[in-house]
């Protein structure tokens, strides 16, 4: 077998060199990409950490929101046995009740798809109204209360340059949510019983007397 020449041992350096050169671009680029995601995980647990240590030292101020809505958020749907379209109903004419006493027109009304979340349930409507500025912009500062659990989502509210009245008017689109304890995992409260010591057959109609229809004396034991 014929030795390699000078020129081809050359050449088959050079391509032994270009090869290893190659791969170790490869390799350099691979280490690079992975300590690029290294650092940027490195970033967000540092966030992550940061945000942790944050809630910590609130600790305290968020049990006691927690111990507040666990003890007032009022009882789910599923418990109070009314469906959530009694409760946007519920809603909506109470909402009803106070425009038309404040004299506010509603030229729109809908309701919302009921909202099932982690920690409280949510019934919504969405309400177009128009009607003196000063009176709408009362009402609205009425609305929303811890006490209520009645959220405003989304409102957008702008003066009517058109109107002629001599009081500024004003229009409002608002989506208005009331929110509920949980239901999911929670069972119908026990419905109430009559109370033992009330007396039997109070309220109730007395069967018609049978027979001929006489009414029939009998002779109480002493």
């Amino acid at each position: 077998m014929r030795g390699l020449t000078t020129r081809e041992k050359r050449l088959l350096g050079l391509c032994l060199a270009s090869v290893f050169l190659v791969a170790n671009l490869f390799a350099g680029r691979a280490i690079m990409r992975s300590l690029g995601g290294g650092m940027a995980r490195i970033t967000e647990l540092k966030n992550e950490l940061a945000e942790n240590e944050m809630w910590l030292e609130e600790r305290e101020l968020w049990d006691r929101r927690q111990e507040w809505l666990e003890k007032n958020l009022p009882d789910s749907l599923v418990r109070q046995r009314i469906s959530a379209g009694n409760a946007q109903g519920e809603l909506m004419q109470s909402l009803q009740n106070e425009l038309l006493e404040r004299k506010l027109k509603i030229e729109r009304q809908s309701l919302l798809e009921p909202v099932n979340a982690t920690y409280h349930d949510e019934v919504a409507v969405n309400l177009r109204i128009k009607g003196e500025a000063a009176v709408l912009s009362q009402w609205l500062a009425t609305l929303q209360s811890p006490e209520k659990f009645v959220v405003i989502k989304n409102i957008k509210l702008k003066l009517d340059d058109r109107s002629k009245e001599a009081e500024p008017q004003a229009e409002c689109d608002i989506t208005i949510a009331r929110w509920f304890a949980p239901s999911e995992g929670d069972q119908p409260a026990p419905e109430e019983e009559n109370s033992p010591d009330a007396p039997q057959g109070e309220g109730e109609e007395k069967p018609a007397p049978q027979g001929d229809g006489k009414l029939e004396l009998t002779e109480r034991s002493s």
